[in-house]
């Protein structure tokens, strides 16, 4: 499912960053807006190993539901703070 969403999703925002940018500066742009996925790409195997010590220990309690949990409201928040983030940066290409 996240990869589909990411297929779909990542392209146009590329579009959208390729076109807010002024004349001459869409390369320098397109790179600004792919910088957050390449910063995770550094902190997701940190992330994930962190998150399998916390709720799966290899010894002690399993607490999956909660790291679900987590997964799970990410997964919600996302596209409320991207739909936020949008009218923001229409808001300011208006004014």
């Amino acid at each position: 499912l996240f990869s589909l969403g990411e297929a779909m999703w990542q392209p146009r925002f590329l579009q959208f960053a390729a076109e807010l940018a002024p004349e001459g500066k869409t390369g320098a742009y397109v790179a600004w807006a792919n910088l957050p996925w390449f910063m995770i790409k550094f902190i997701a195997g940190w992330y994930t190993g962190r998150m399998m010590d916390v709720y799966c220990p290899a010894d002690g309690p399993l607490r999956t539901e909660s790291m679900w949990l987590i997964y799970g409201l990410v997964a919600l928040l996302s596209p409320v703070l991207l739909l936020l983030g949008y009218k923001w940066v229409k808001r300011g290409l208006e004014d």
